[in-house]
């Protein structure tokens, strides 16, 4: 099965990106930090073999993120909410043929391509695949084809710790029985951070983003 990989990417103008965080550590070392998060994760998708798909916020042009991240396959988010905007985005990779889709954020350093391989290789046979966060939320899902639906995506309320359980119950009102990933976190809090700070795996998987963090937390 052909799977398209979609990664959620916004500009890293300061203050419209990880703006909770900048509030605590300055919205211009935010947008440093949002910088690395995705240079991180997309060096590591890179280097896994894995090709992702940008999904860009078209707050800005096309041609900034292709001079920030290189000549890859650009879509631009579409629609009025999240929800709409993560159903296009995975529609419009079937749209490019893929028989299977993943979609991701962005501001995930630390997570390990093989997170994202095993959602693809779960996708060969279950119908969907979903990755739980520490939040209450989702980092990660994915669906074959002819198993997408926008019932989940509509009038979810976005943000909450009811996100991933909310998740859940539509799909099984569809009879969509997704295979469940391993637990992890966006970086939405200081305590995200210092967790990153924690991880020994940090070093190798997100040396860029951990260079901005001892700014944050010297030593």
């Amino acid at each position: 099965m052909k799977c398209a990989i979609i990664v959620f990417v916004k500009y890293p103008e300061t203050g419209k990106v990880k703006t909770r965080l900048g509030k605590d550590i300055g919205y211009e070392i935010a947008a440093k930090l949002y910088t690395a998060f995705v240079e991180d994760m997309l060096s590591n998708l890179d280097e896994s073999g894995l090709t992702p798909i940008i999904a860009f916020d078209p707050f800005q042009p096309v041609e900034k993120y292709k001079e920030w991240l290189g000549e890859r396959t650009y879509i631009p988010q579409q629609g009025e909410d999240l929800g709409q905007r993560m159903y296009n985005a995975l529609q419009t990779a079937f749209d490019l043929n893929f028989d299977t889709s993943i979609l991701t954020g962005s501001d995930l350093p630390d997570l390990d391509p093989e997170r994202i391989l095993k959602a693809r290789q779960t996708l060969q046979k279950a119908p969907a695949c979903i990755g739980p966060a520490n939040d209450g939320g989702y980092y990660l899902i994915g669906f074959q084809k002819d198993f997408l639906t926008d019932s989940i995506f509509k009038n979810m309320e976005w943000s909450t710790d009811r996100v991933f359980s909310e998740t859940l119950l539509r799909l099984e009102k569809m009879d969509i029985n997704p295979s469940t990933l391993q637990e992890h976190q966006d970086m939405d809090t200081m305590e995200d951070l210092k967790r990153l700070l924690n991880n020994r795996k940090a070093q190798k998987l997100c040396f860029k983003s951990l260079a901005v963090l001892e700014t944050v937390f010297p030593c």
